[in-house]
């Protein structure tokens, strides 16, 4: 199945949405052995891959979004995950994703 860029959008203001859950128990939460570290690295990872299958136009349409940044940080969890910095996720999770989600609201929704 081909999904389009409304699609991807939709995507990605889910995952956003779950990720909004796993932030509010807090960064020890996150830490935790059994914590929700891997789910909030997932949800990132899948707003990552979910971007990087945006039209070409519709980035263009959006420039003050880090692109090739979000892209980067998918990369760096699914392929280089001995090299995680873990501040970096939580800053990514609690900053970036949602000032992701207000630079797509505020330009396409």
């Amino acid at each position: 199945m081909n999904r389009d860029d409304q699609n991807r959008l939709a995507d990605i203001l889910e995952f956003a949405t779950r990720l909004e859950l796993y932030v509010a128990k807090g960064y020890e939460e996150f830490l935790a052995e059994d914590g929700s570290g891997l789910a909030i690295e997932r949800l990132i990872e899948l707003i990552g891959e979910a971007s990087s299958h945006f039209s070409e136009a519709f980035k263009a349409g959006i420039p003050s979004v880090a692109w090739k940044e979000i892209a980067g940080m998918r990369v760096l969890l699914a392929h280089a995950y001995h090299r995680v910095d873990f501040e970096v996720v939580w800053t990514a999770a609690t900053v970036s994703v949602p000032e992701l989600v207000l630079q797509l609201k505020k330009n396409l929704i």
